[in-house]
């Protein structure tokens, strides 16, 4: 079945876009918007956009003054939508978008900052939700596997004093991320901000499912009488080392 794409308003750090987005490449979400309101973007730094989906964050770096910006995604169609979106912000000069498995376009190259928007939703929760088309790939069983490989990966790929911002959520093991996390950036690993959301529709048709998960240790939730509530988490995390 041939894939549909069409243009869509989007707002993100104060800025207006029109972006492509087509029902098989990952759309900006609120975590997309919250990590973009999170992190420092200081003119005429260097930035990896890691997981770009259609460039939304790469925009919003290259309009706030960054340079050089690269975007990178797994996905070729979603590349192409990026491409596509970051010659009509009028930034094409700034961004290089790359395809590709995490870092493996830009081996040997540092950024001053990295802003990780890969997947971090167990596998079942993704598949259950309307944020991932059936060719996305996800972040495993539990959703943290892609996240700790960023994690580790990063150190390599920033520049000494530069950092890395990154989500985690509750509908994936969050104590396995920040753990390993902590493991590796020590007391440079910061928590900048906290939030949370209801379950969309679509996850609470699937609620018994999903309290299985949560009982077995692979998500959590809160549950307020009819209400159910996710939490996402907005880290920053530093080196310092040469």
């Amino acid at each position: 079945m041939p894939s549909t794409s069409t243009l869509i308003p989007y707002e993100i750090s104060g800025y207006e876009l029109t972006l492509r987005v087509g029902d098989d490449a990952f759309k900006p979400t609120r975590t997309t918007q919250k990590l973009a309101n999170a992190a420092d973007l200081p003119s005429g730094m260097s930035v990896l956009d890691l997981g770009c989906g259609v460039a939304p964050l790469a925009i919003c770096a290259a309009l706030k003054g960054a340079a050089p910006v690269y975007a990178l995604d797994v996905m070729a169609t979603a590349c192409e939508y990026a491409r596509e979106n970051v010659e009509r912000a009028g930034v094409a000069d700034k961004v290089t978008v790359l395809c590709g498995d995490l870092f493996e376009p830009v081996e040997g190259v540092k950024f001053d900052i990295i802003i990780n928007d890969v997947s971090g939703i167990a596998d079942r929760v993704a598949r259950l939700s309307p944020w991932y088309p059936e060719p996305i790939p996800t972040g495993g069983t539990d959703g943290a596997n892609v996240v700790l490989r960023v994690l580790s990966e990063a150190p390599e790929h920033l520049n000494p004093g530069g950092c890395l911002y990154f989500a985690t959520s509750t509908l994936s093991d969050v104590d396995r991320i920040v753990n390993h996390a902590r493991s590796i950036y020590g007391n440079r690993l910061e928590r900048l901000a906290s939030v949370r959301f209801p379950f969309s529709p679509e996850l609470i048709e699937a609620i018994d499912e999903l309290e299985v998960l949560r009982d077995e240790g692979v998500i959590s939730f809160e549950s307020r009488r009819s209400r159910h509530i996710w939490t996402l988490d907005l880290f920053r995390a530093s080196v310092d080392w040469v």
